[in-house]
């Protein structure tokens, strides 16, 4: 079976006339998605590879991608300050007609609270779920939960040409804690994002591996229990997908091109995983 590559028209191309035409191309693409997120719907680093760029399909596609680096969920789902989202999804005169609409989100929500969620200098033998403080487990869950709840709302609002179409979100693969910070050309533009918490709240680094995947298993299990709550809501769970970064590693390591961020050969194993649920979901 024949195999297309998505042709992925950023937002900062939106003003391109041929960009605007191939959007509304409804007889060259059988599938027209929205897509908005955060760096891994972007980028990470430069240089760098996209999620969305490896997306293969079975029928020609066209997506719209709104994302851009370090977004949170919370930034996505607030409609005032996120115009062109919620034009673009629900507006009766903007809105177009979307088979899908394909989110990136949670991460940096994550990321962004390590350093509340953490608690404060664990014993080397504490259980990973002791190292979470409890409290702050609850408002980080339900800022996701609330997030996730607004896209759909905003989505399904009175007489949204997009209401009811299928949501496809994804969990996040097992970053390791490391001392590689995203780069532009090469030279740091930034600090790591969980090594730096870890050590400034004292937790013991034979802690880190395990600690690490416990978060993102916090993040994972709520996006899968909103799969099971909200209308035409899929998340594909991608966890164990990738090739683990070396502890230590200052740079591309195993499928990671620095520490939060797969490279190109992590994105396309991803991908092929969001791919295939796309399918799943419209076929």
């Amino acid at each position: 079976m024949a195999r297309y590559a998505v042709d992925v028209i950023q937002a900062t191309n939106l003003n391109n006339e041929d960009a605007q035409s191939r959007l509304d191309d409804k007889q060259a693409y059988t599938w027209r998605f929205l897509a908005e997120g955060d760096s891994w719907f972007t980028i990470g680093a430069i240089p760098s590879s996209s999620y969305l760029y490896e997306l293969s399909l079975s029928r020609p596609s066209v997506l719209l991608n709104l994302g851009y680096p370090g977004d949170t969920l919370s930034n996505m789902a607030q409609v005032a300050g996120n115009k062109e989202f919620a034009r673009r999804l629900a507006h009766p005169n903007w809105a177009s007609d979307w088979d899908a609409i394909l989110l990136s989100a949670g991460g940096n929500d994550l990321v962004n609270k390590v350093d509340k969620l953490v608690v404060q200098s664990p014993a080397a033998d504490t259980p990973v779920k002791d190292c979470i403080d409890p409290e702050e487990l609850a408002r980080f869950r339900a800022r996701i939960r609330q997030g996730m709840e607004e896209i759909v709302a905003l989505r399904d609002a009175p007489g949204s040409v997009n209401a009811g179409k299928p949501v496809i979100a994804h969990t996040y693969d097992y970053p390791t804690a490391r001392p590689a910070p995203g780069n532009f050309l090469f030279v740091p533009v930034t600090q790591p994002w969980l090594m730096p918490n870890f050590v400034e709240r004292k937790v013991p680094e034979t802690l880190w591996p395990a600690l690490a995947r416990h978060l993102l298993d916090l993040l994972g299990d709520v996006l899968l229990e909103l799969e099971r709550e909200l209308p035409a809501f899929h998340v594909v769970d991608t966890r164990g997908t990738l090739e683990p970064a070396a502890a230590g590693a200052r740079g591309n390591s195993g499928d990671w091109l620095n520490e939060i961020h797969p490279n190109a050969a992590g994105y396309r194993k991803l991908a092929a995983r969001l791919s295939a649920a796309i399918e799943r979901v419209l076929t």
